[in-house]
């Protein structure tokens, strides 16, 4: 067992400072978060984007993944935590296809865990409407 955490409570931290932290406090693994890049108001830790996996290349990848390492981490896997079950059609659509890009990035990254959140169906009172 190796022990790590998720990078979504450092938003506005760069994510090599997090992982020099990580490191130097003897933390071994980091589950890195990916949301969709994005300003404006979120809920909390939504949003935190320590990978833009939308624009990201092979090259970034790999040169992010040794960068990792060469702080004796690794990662545990990439993290997206919406909801694919949101009441609204097109929010759903958005949280989807950004989940998507997220498992493409893992795919470039030799990364063999994303770990999301199931869904909660918001919509239990839109038959009393």
């Amino acid at each position: 067992m190796r022990l790590g955490f998720l990078t979504a409570p450092f938003p506005d931290t760069p994510l090599m400072e997090v992982a020099d932290w990580a490191a130097t406090s003897g933390f071994e693994v980091l589950e890195i978060a990916c949301w969709p890049r994005a300003t404006g108001p979120t809920r909390r830790y939504a949003g935190t984007s320590h990978i833009d996996v939308a624009n990201l290349s092979a090259s970034q990848a790999t040169e992010t993944v040794d960068e990792i390492a060469s702080k004796g981490l690794a990662i545990s896997g990439l993290g997206f935590y919406p909801n694919p079950l949101h009441p609204d059609p097109e929010h759903r659509r958005e949280v989807i296809a950004h989940l998507k890009t997220v498992i493409e990035a893992a795919e470039k990254m030799g990364i063999p865990l994303v770990s999301t959140f199931m869904g909660g169906n918001g919509a239990k009172n839109q038959d009393e409407n």
